[in-house]
């Protein structure tokens, strides 16, 4: 139990035993046992109602938090700056005014209280002046791409970033890092590989992009995947991943969301009825006389009475391409061969 619950708890209980003592001296209820019977139900009352205003007052807190992590540093900074001169100067106007007849004490509350606002929009209006650099925690909104642990085994982002073809500035939260470490610990030698690799692809990539590692923890989420989409979310970035999964999660968080499988497939090649492409019969289809074989991207070829041929490459006429749930794919006929192409 919290000490937050238990305070709940003790409050809701006393507040039963005072409307028992309330009832009590107005001979509402005439014996003392009604007084038990209050209090045993002000602490049921509690055992109810304590976990849910628990969450909600730690809701409101999380919520409180972020908003305040959304605003620029500089804001606060000029807020305060603005309230101090405001109230040394409604200092300064009490002591001149307090000799005039009539000037009471809320006179001084209203000089400062439109000091306060005067000041503060003269300040806001004027960020520049506070600058960013000074400021003792950082920028709320990173922007740039964050990477999860996903991305950085399957490796292929750091060819992107060899390539150009990745901008930055690009973040790796320290508990991604973690985690890819935690991997290249691990007895089991394909866990260790995993881990390994991230953290060379992560060695890769800072050579030609803008990489830094991040330590903001938003919220007090346990799992890695909430808590990268909550950082996401909070400092504007979008998410790097390779994982499915996560590109939906993302969705549901409001995160921009960008996925290298989904890169791939859409810089496969796009093959039309009637191109011509040479593969190896692999095996044969389900149907009598089909032959499989696979393009370089891995897309499944179907070819009508190639069964023949395996372990041959042919030439082959593509002849129909489906987009299916699990991939695309592709119908074709030996080169040669009349059919119907459609």
């Amino acid at each position: 139990m919290t000490v937050l619950r238990a305070i709940l708890l003790a409050t809701f209980t006393y507040l039963g035993y005072l409307s028992g003592q309330v009832l009590a001296r107005q001979g509402v209820i005439g014996s003392q046992i009604n007084l038990v019977y209050l209090t045993l139900a002000g602490l049921l009352i509690g055992l109810l109602l304590a976990p849910r205003l628990e969450y909600l007052y730690r809701t409101g807190v999380r919520r409180a938090e972020e908003a305040w992590n959304r605003l620029p540093p500089e804001l606060p900074l000029a807020v305060t700056v603005a309230t101090t001169f405001a109230l040394l100067l409604a200092v300064l106007l009490t002591t001149l005014l307090s000799s005039m007849p009539g000037f009471a004490w809320y006179h001084s509350l209203l000089i400062a209280l439109v000091l306060i606002v005067a000041l503060s929009a003269v300040a806001i209006r004027n960020l520049h002046f506070f600058g960013r650099e000074g400021g003792s925690r950082p920028s709320s909104r990173l922007g740039g791409k964050a990477l999860d642990s996903s991305v950085l085994i399957d490796g292929r982002i750091g060819e992107m970033a060899e390539l150009g073809w990745l901008e930055g500035p690009l973040w790796v939260p320290r508990f991604i890092l973690r985690e890819l470490q935690m991997l290249a610990d691990q007895e089991d030698p394909v866990r260790r590989g995993k881990g390994r690799r991230g953290l060379e692809v992560l060695e890769r990539i800072g050579k030609h992009v803008e990489l830094e590692v991040i330590d903001d923890e938003v919220g007090d989420q346990d799992l890695t995947d909430d808590k990268l989409l909550d950082l996401c979310r909070t400092r504007d970035m979008a998410l790097v991943t390779n994982d499915a999964a996560m590109v939906q999660l993302a969705r549901i968080y409001g995160v921009k969301a960008l996925s290298i499988q989904a890169l791939s497939i859409a810089l496969r090649t796009q093959y039309r009825p009637g191109d011509r492409v040479e593969l190896e019969i692999i095996k044969p289809g389900r149907e009598a006389g089909q032959g499989v074989g696979y393009l370089e991207d891995g897309t499944m070829v179907v070819v009508d009475g190639a069964a023949r041929l395996m372990g041959k490459k042919v030439p082959v006429i593509i002849t129909q391409s489906i987009q299916t749930q699990v991939g695309r794919l592709v119908f074709a006929r030996l080169e040669g061969e009349k059919g119907e192409e459609g």
